[in-house]
C-alpha cells in the first residue's frame, strides 16, 4: 500500500509541476481518493508503521498541492478532530530520516501553498493542526532567521 500510496504522490507532483497540461487527471485522482478511500487513507494514517504514516501524509499534501479546489476537497473531508492526530507528532525514526513530525508540517504548510485565502479564513483554527506543528514550525523558523516572513496563525 505505501507503494501505491508513493506513486499516486508521485503522479499528483507531476501533474503539479512540469505535466500542468494534465491537471484535470490529477484532480480526477484526487477526487476519487477523496470519495472512495477516504477509510483506507485514515487507517494507514494512524497505523503503527511510520513509513506508511509518513507516506500517507505526503500523499495528502500532494493532493493539497494540486490547486485551491483540491485544497478545500481534502479540508472539507478531512478529519482534524480525530483524537490520534496529536500522536503523528511523537513519531520518528531514530536514524534521522525524513520522519512523520516533518510530514505533518509538510502537510499543514501545503495549504498555504494552495494560496486559497478562503480557505484559510474559513479553516484556520483546523488547518493548525496541531499546537505542537506549529511550535516546531517557529523554532524551526527562528534559528533559520525567516519568522518575520512568514504569518502563522494566532492561537
Amino acid at each position: 500500500m505505501l507503494l501505491i500510496f508513493q506513486a499516486l504522490e508521485a503522479i499528483l507532483l507531476r501533474t503539479v509541476s512540469n505535466l500542468s497540461h494534465f491537471s484535470v487527471v490529477g484532480m480526477n485522482i484526487v477526487k476519487k481518493l477523496i470519495n472512495s478511500y477516504v477509510k483506507l487513507i485514515y487507517a494507514a494514517l494512524y497505523s503503527e508503521n511510520c513509513k506508511m504514516s509518513r507516506g500517507c501524509l505526503t500523499l495528502l499534501s500532494a493532493m493539497v498541492a494540486q490547486g485551491p479546489d483540491s485544497a478545500r476537497d481534502v479540508c472539507s473531508h478531512f478529519d482534524f478532530n480525530n483524537k490520534y492526530l496529536p500522536g503523528l507528532l511523537k513519531k520518528g525514526f531514530k536514524k534521522g530520516r525524513t520522519d512523520v513530525r516533518m510530514a505533518c508540517i509538510q502537510f499543514a504548510l501545503s495549504f498555504l501553498v494552495a494560496g486559497d485565502n478562503a480557505l484559510l479564513a474559513q479553516h484556520g483554527r483546523n488547518l493548525m493542526l496541531l499546537k505542537d506543528t506549529w511550535q516546531h514550525l517557529q523554532v524551526y523558523l527562528k534559528a533559520c532567521g525567516l519568522q518575520e516572513r512568514f504569518v502563522l496563525f494566532q492561537r
